[in-house]
This record gives structure tokens, sequence and C-alpha cells, in this order.
């Protein structure tokens, strides 16, 4: 792979796992809730599902290439119902203390998170089939390259958690309208997912 192909390969992946996701937008509400200490197994789940989709999508791009047709749609769907409920589940929460019930993520949440998450999932298709796989084949290479897709989400992660923690004051005094706009965020992207957008 050349130099040139790797930047628009890493350009192209910073703007998609540091913009506004799933992911993002829910590390932001939680952090802002509990602080990133807090979230550090929330993140490891991630970050563990995140390294298997892009392991996944390097070992079977060519594969799942001629099988997407029929699952993407279905993905698309199950992604978008799940990122509806994140958003139900965001504008209901209470500020820490007021709901007993209510529970810090969990590293098993992460990874859920993450295998139904329809734009981690399309990132590592696309990087691997448009970047990766038409210059490199060798699975220690394939797996490096793996590994440097889910650091920059996990950059991004940590990026959105820390302005969370930063905001975590703010969350207790006005945690209805952020909220209210956290949860809008995530229904923009389950819209996006969808097509609508």
């Amino acid at each position: 792979m050349s130099l040139s192909v790797f930047w628009e390969m890493t350009l192209t992946a910073c703007i998609t796992v540091w913009s506004p996701g799933p992911n993002n937008i829910f590390l932001l509400s939680s952090a802002s809730r509990y602080g990133v200490k807090k979230n550090v197994k929330f993140m490891m789940g991630i970050w563990t599902g995140s390294l298997s989709l892009m392991l996944m999508s390097g070992i079977f791009c060519s594969t799942l290439a001629a099988v997407i047709p029929g699952i993407q749609p279905v993905m698309r769907y199950v992604g978008a119902a799940y990122l509806l409920y994140l958003a139900w589940q965001t504008f209901k929460r209470l500020p820490p203390g007021e709901n007993e019930a209510d529970k810090v993520p969990t590293y098993p949440m992460g990874i859920l998170l993450q295998l139904v998450n329809v734009k981690i999932i399309i990132y590592g298709l696309t990087m691997f089939s448009s970047f990766i796989l038409p210059h490199e084949t060798r699975p220690l290479i394939l797996f490096c390259f793996a590994f440097y897709l889910m650091t920059l989400g996990a950059i991004g992660n940590l990026i959105w958690a820390f302005a969370g923690n930063v905001l975590k004051r703010l969350y207790e005094r006005h945690y209805q309208i952020m909220n209210a706009v956290m949860a809008l965020l995530v229904v923009w992207c389950a819209l996006r997912v969808l097509g609508i957008l």
C-alpha cells in the first residue's frame, strides 16, 4: 500500500469513527453522568467488539461482499431499531443517584453495541474492500490493519468520553435538555442508517 493510500484511508477512517455515532454519543452521555473511569469497562467492550468486526471484515470481506446485498437491508433495520431503543433510553435517563435501577454501562453492553452497529460494520467492510485488500492480503498485515482501524475508533471514543466527563456538572443541572439533544442525535443516526437523511 502506498503512503498516499494509507493517509487517505486514515483520513476517511477518522472522519467516520470520530463523527457522532451510537458509540460516541452513548459515551458522551454516559461519561457526563458517571465520568470516564466508570465507563472504562464499557469502552473495553466497544474496542473488543470493534476489533472483532475489523478482523471479520478483513478475513471475510470478499465472501461477505457477495452476501451483503441480502443482509444489508436486514442489518439496517436491526441497527436502526437498536439505535432508536438507545435514543429512548438516553431521553428518559435521570441524573446519577435519582434512579437506583440505572446502571453504569458494562463490557458486554459495549460488545453488543458494536456487533449491531451498522456504521462500524459498513466502516470495516468499506475500509478493507476499498483501501486494504486491493493492496494487501497477508493475514498478519490484515490483522495489523484491523488493530489500526480499531485504535482510530478508540481514540474517537476517548475524545467523546472525556468531553462527557467535562460536561458532568452541566449535565447534573440540565440533564433533561442534554438527554433530549443526545437522544435526537441518536435518532438522527438511526435515520441516516435507514437512508432517510
